[in-house]
């Protein structure tokens, strides 16, 4: 009974040191939405767990709005100390105005330095600049959205995650939005969400959602589309409407 008693009470303590850590967490990935002339943005995210290795930030500087989406490999605590140590990193780099690929390139050093295990992200920054100009870098992350006039178009450029070489190269791309044009981009947990019978959301369906619908009508389609079946990953998305 003894044995009974201290294994309830240090499962108490696990869960009280968890659900400080969750709301530790919560504060740090709060996102203020910088107010930017040419566009508006809004993001959502939704954890699996109480906490989780999917973050976005958006950082408003001389050089244009910038977004960012990232997703740490794994779940959990481990996950999600990464996830906010990456975001302090890249915010720090944010504001002082480093290249996109600079950044990267030493989170990539960061990661593959400190010999952390097999962990790595996919990580996309997109730079929006006040012409519509969209500078991006894609490590390993899913395709972004632009939709434009009801038609999605899906800017392929992209490199390798961070963390998984030492030596990688990053490299950026540009694309252009014009007024009215949205740009999405979301995490592997929106399409790789599963309904009951095992099947994935998948890239189709959230095209579809996004030619029609705001970003709470693509949560609302994942929800639809799951039935009640629990998440097996964080979800993330993100939407900037380039206003002009």
């Amino acid at each position: 009974n003894a044995r009974l008693v201290q294994a309830e009470e240090a499962g108490r303590r696990y869960q009280q040191e968890l659900s400080i850590a969750a709301s530790i967490q919560q504060r740090l990935m709060a996102v203020t939405i910088p107010e930017v002339p040419f566009a508006k943005l809004a993001g959502r995210n939704l954890s699996c767990k109480e906490i989780g290795g999917d973050f976005f930030d958006a950082v408003n500087t001389a050089e244009g709005l910038t977004i960012v989406l990232a997703d740490v490999s794994g779940k959990g605590v481990s996950a999600a100390l990464l996830a906010s140590t990456l975001q302090g990193m890249i915010y720090s780099q944010l504001t002082a105005g480093m290249p996109l690929t600079e950044i990267v390139t030493a989170v990539n050093r960061f990661f593959t330095d400190k010999n952390i295990g097999e962990k790595y992200a996919t990580v996309i920054i997109a730079r929006v600049q006040h012409d519509g100009n969209v500078e991006y870098v894609n490590c390993g992350h899913i395709l972004p959205l632009v939709v434009s006039n009801g038609e999605i178009d899906r800017p392929s450029f992209g490199n390798l995650p961070v963390g998984l070489l030492p030596d990688a190269k990053y490299k950026s791309d540009q694309c252009q939005l014009k007024p009215g044009d949205r740009l999405i981009l979301v995490t592997d947990g929106v399409t790789e969400a599963e309904n009951a019978r095992g099947d994935f959301f998948e890239d189709s369906r959230l095209e579809q959602a996004a030619k029609t619908g705001t970003l709470d009508q693509i949560f609302t389609a994942i929800s639809s589309f799951c039935g009640g079946t629990p998440l097996n990953d964080d979800c993330t998305v993100v939407e900037l409407l380039y206003t002009g």
